[in-house]
């Protein structure tokens, strides 16, 4: 178990908010969510129309709305130089727009970041000051989805900081502003303002204000109280051993599933050595309970994972250990490694693992190990059908009160015998069982059972331990529910009955 320390000669960026958990976050657009320097554009509109540009005559573009982005760019072009434009000179500054705009990208970890407060169900707004030329890329880097409320000033007719441009987001949020937090990187428009008016403000900058961060992918970390659960500068103890980070290496979206949040976090240990842990936090908190809870029990079973450690906070996070060797890819399987796939395959038989897939597993060529990450969607197997009027399927009690009635409840099973061969198809590319290899495969199938056997009661008393403190909830969102002791049931039988499996014949019967 891990755990933060408090210490007295680190000075961290206070990115602590007083208050209660906020409901809304209101985002700016440039430099914070999107990454657009409109200098140079306006350089080459200088060039091109023969004036200088004057920012008295760009706000007033910011509050004018066109029916056309046509016509916007013609109004912009007037509001420059006092005329109507010719063709010539519309032509090429339309050139120069579209390949200026088409610099634009995204923020690091702005996608995650929203997909991660939207799927928590948090309200996300936007208000921007922008006039309408600049709108595009918010809509082609596909942000739209992500927003309740979307008011460019160019749309609203009125811009930061006048008041009135925050009071209409907070109410077509329908919150109020103290129920909101204002991030962006104008110390005025994105900070001051909306703390005037009540609400909670991150500025993303260089702490000229009270609270501040580097870059928004550090927002990833904030809870809904405005607590980060990682920073940079914290000290943790993880497996007993003192960590201070000093670097958070966000993992890129390829890498990452759809809304956890996962990040290579660097740092030393007490004596100054470099380390490194994968950091995990969750759209369910709950997750990481199963999760440790799985590590636990591949240990116990002999199947390699990645040393696991939760750090208990508002929200636990999970510290792993990087996995040794390259991830799986097409063609790995042989003879050499054969028997460590067939002890992967038989954890994931006993530990019900949904996601047992070459995505989420390492191989180290020059040892032939074979380790599994990610191991989130386990201890689910049983899916109930429960239509009973107040039922409660998060407490473990409510599903043992079941009694036998839970055969009855049950919807269908994730162990299926065609799952279980379509997930070992998935590294063995062949249902062939008359090969060497597979006989190697079946090695550490049965290997696998026989240790899971002799520990059979180490790992009832983890499952226990963790069943009496409520905290293994298990399934997908439409079927969440509390792990129980019907389930624990269920994978002490497959501990017991499950070594047969790859023997029988239902198992390869397409």
């Amino acid at each position: 178990m891990g755990e933060l320390n408090n210490i007295s000669n680190l000075k961290l960026k206070n990115t602590v908010i007083p208050g209660d958990k906020f409901k809304g976050v209101i985002f700016d657009l440039y430099g914070t969510l999107i990454e657009f320097n409109t200098r140079p554009l306006l350089r080459e509109f200088s060039k091109i129309l023969g004036v200088k540009t004057f920012s008295v005559k760009l706000k007033a573009t910011l509050i004018e709305h066109f029916e056309s982005d046509d016509k916007a760019l013609e109004g912009f072009i007037e509001a420059l130089i006092g005329r109507k434009s010719t063709p010539e000179e519309y032509f090429k500054c339309r050139i120069a727009l579209e390949s200026h705009l088409s610099t634009a990208k995204l923020a690091r970890g702005a996608r995650l970041l929203l997909s991660n407060l939207k799927a928590r169900n948090i309200k996300i707004a936007l208000l921007s000051n922008v006039a309408q030329i600049f709108k595009k890329p918010f809509f082609e880097l596909g942000l739209a989805k992500y927003f309740d409320v979307i008011n460019f000033s160019s749309d609203i007719g009125t811009k930061k900081p006048t008041a009135t441009a925050y009071i209409k987001v907070t109410s077509e949020l329908g919150l109020l502003p103290s129920d909101c937090l204002f991030i962006g990187d104008d110390v005025k428009n994105d900070y001051d303002a909306p703390k005037s008016l009540g609400m909670n403000a991150i500025n993303i900058g260089d702490g000229r204000r009270d609270v501040y961060v580097n870059c928004l992918s550090e927002l990833v970390w904030l809870t809904a109280s405005g607590t980060p659960l990682l920073k940079i500068g914290a000290e943790y103890t993880i497996d007993d051993q003192n960590f201070m980070v000093t670097d958070i290496e966000l993992l890129s979206e390829e890498e990452l599933g759809r809304y956890n949040i996962v990040a290579r976090v660097h740092g030393l240990d007490a004596n100054n050595v470099k380390k490194q842990w994968y950091v995990k936090r969750y759209i369910d908190p709950a997750s990481a309970y199963i999760e440790e809870t799985a590590h636990r029990i591949m240990c116990t079973i002999g199947a390699s994972a990645p040393r696991a450690y939760l750090l208990e906070g508002e929200e636990p996070l999970l510290f792993s250990s990087p996995a040794k060797g390259a991830l799986w890819k097409d063609g790995d399987y042989d003879i050499e490694v054969a028997e460590q796939v067939g002890t992967q395959a038989a954890a994931a038989y006993i530990l019900s693992n949904a996601d047992w897939r070459p995505r989420n597993t390492y191989i180290q060529k020059s040892t032939s190990k074979v380790t599994s990450i990610d191991l989130e969607h386990c201890l689910f197997d049983r899916v109930l059908g429960i239509n009973l009027e107040g039922f409660d399927g998060t407490t473990k009690e409510n599903i043992d009160n079941l009694g036998l009635s839970t055969w009855a409840h049950t919807k269908t099973r994730v162990l299926s015998y065609s799952a279980i061969r379509r997930a070992i198809k998935c590294f063995t590319q062949t249902d062939n069982r008359n090969t060497s290899e597979f006989k190697q495969f079946l090695k550490g199938w049965d290997k696998t059972f026989k240790q899971a056997i002799s520990n059979r009661r180490l790992i009832t008393e983890i499952l226990q331990t963790k069943m009496n403190s409520q905290q293994l909830v298990i399934g997908t969102k439409s079927h969440r529910r509390a792990f129980a002791n019907v389930d624990l049931h269920d994978l002490l039988e497959r501990i017991e009955l499950g070594h047969r499996v790859m023997r029988l014949k239902e198992t390869w019967d397409k």
